[in-house]
């Protein structure tokens, strides 16, 4: 529990947060304001749980797969296949009146393209700032 990565978890709400918020602009559904607040807040909070049991399955790899690359390609996957298990089982305990394939599969593909942007944007953060931080330790050691 002491390698899960906390900042990894509170991005996760804050994504789920922007993944309600496009998917109110997909769905257009005439409902009270208040409702779309809820389930924007309801999108946050099942970020929040996708990005807790992530971080949770991923903390638990062995040590020997800490190349960075590794690590941001087995935690997108594993936060990919959270999220379908998780949207699925939504899906199933709502009894929701969605037609099956027609209705989920765009909204599962949104948030799972959303997903990967976002891991990858991540991605690309981390390399940038091990750049940084190579340039400065060369402009430091020639001091």
């Amino acid at each position: 529990m002491e390698n899960v990565n906390l900042e990894n978890i509170i991005k996760s709400f804050f994504l789920g947060i922007f993944m309600g918020i496009i998917l109110q602009f997909y769905d257009n559904a005439d409902g009270l304001f208040s409702y779309k607040v809820l389930t924007v807040l309801a999108s946050g909070s099942i970020g929040f749980f996708i990005g807790f049991i992530t971080e949770w399955l991923t903390s638990i790899l062995p040590i020997s797969m800490a190349n960075a690359r590794m690590y941001f390609f087995i935690n997108n996957l594993i936060a990919l296949l959270v999220t379908t298990f998780i949207m699925a089982a939504l899906l199933m305990m709502t009894s929701s009146e969605m037609k099956k394939e027609q209705q989920f599969m765009p909204i599962l593909l949104i948030v799972l393209g959303i997903i990967c942007i976002a891991n990858l944007v991540d991605y690309m953060m981390y390399r940038r700032a091990q750049a940084k931080l190579k340039t400065f330790k060369e402009i430091i050691k020639d001091k």
